[in-house]
């Protein structure tokens, strides 16, 4: 805990699927199948290389997610290499110790291959790249306009005008409201996705001031409700459930866009839409999802997720 608080890894505090909210939520979703294996390299103490990891199911990653490895800024080529070496030695013991027989691992996308990346490819790892939506809180309310896909500028004002918005959150704690959201969810998803202590983390954290739920009735019936999850720096967009079968409106537009808006006032930098996934691989339904998300976006930031099994090729290393 005292390496995540120093400045050089800020970054994995900003970040509420790698800082203080992960550490909490991840563990309540997950139970007892969820095993964390962070670990920092030290050099004369001092901490170079922090990878966030855990084990679920037999993969390594980071809470289902792929794992972080954050090296650390002012390090020389070198140092940046023997790191990421030391890294990953310590990443295949793991593998061993646990039994594990994936390995994932996401980076930021660079022109050059990092040694990140190298220690990838020298245990024989697949690629694939990554995109995620979202939104330059800092930019205002004048380039997100801009930015804004332009068949949905009247859904937005639409929604402005006819959905009914109650919230949540430091100001506004409502367990009642939070319990209809909860169980609104199951409903619309068709089933329960999470256990209840997840849930109980959620409102736990927006009602301490670090998010947000905005909820949106029409006719006297809730229709729509969106969660916003805050780091330091980032705020996510957690969740977004939206009741067609009642209404064939533009339900989801202003939601989101009000927490785009209360999200800049909370003092965020980056609202995170989600992942883009790509036609042809992700199902019509998420490729649909992710392109309603696109048209939010100020910007889209690309990711290489590596993924490698055991035994690994560790001649080089």
């Amino acid at each position: 805990m005292r390496i995540l608080q120093q400045p050089a890894f800020a970054e994995i505090e900003a970040h509420p699927q790698t800082g203080a909210y992960a550490r909490s939520y991840y563990p309540a979703v997950h139970g007892d199948n969820h095993r964390d294996l962070s670990f920092a390299v030290c050099s004369s103490d001092v901490p170079v290389v922090v990878v966030l990891c855990t084990l679920i199911s037999g993969t390594i990653g980071l809470h289902g997610l792929p794992l972080r490895m954050y090296l650390l800024s002012d390090l020389s080529p070198d140092q940046r290499d023997a790191a990421a070496k030391a890294a990953f030695s310590r990443l295949d013991e793991l593998v061993t110790e646990n039994g594990a027989h994936t390995v994932v691992l996401r980076e930021p996308a660079q022109p050059f291959l990092s040694p990140i990346g190298e220690g990838a490819l020298a245990r024989r790892a697949g690629a694939k790249v990554n995109l995620v939506a979202q939104v330059d809180l800092t930019a205002g309310p004048g380039a997100w306009r801009k930015a804004l896909r332009k068949s949905f500028r009247s859904c937005v004002n639409w929604g402005r005008r006819n959905l009914a918005i109650e919230s949540i959150d430091r100001n506004n704690p409502n367990a009642e409201l939070f319990d209809r959201f909860r169980s609104f969810h199951a409903q619309v998803a068709g089933r329960v996705t999470r256990p209840t202590a997840s849930w109980d983390v959620m409102y736990a954290w927006i009602t301490a001031g670090h998010g947000e739920l905005v909820t949106a009735s029409l006719e006297g019936k809730l229709a729509a409700a969106s969660l916003f999850i805050d780091g330091t720096e980032t705020c996510i967009y957690m969740t977004g459930v939206y009741d067609r079968s009642l209404f064939d409106k533009p339900l989801a537009h202003f939601p989101l866009w009000l927490g785009m808006e209360r999200a800049q006032a909370r003092g965020m930098k980056i609202l995170e839409l989600g992942d883009l996934p790509f036609q042809g691989v992700a199902s019509d339904k998420e490729f649909s999802i992710g392109y309603f998300k696109r048209g939010f976006a100020t910007h889209v930031d690309a990711n290489v997720v590596w993924q490698w099994s055991p035994p690994p090729a560790t001649s080089d290393q």
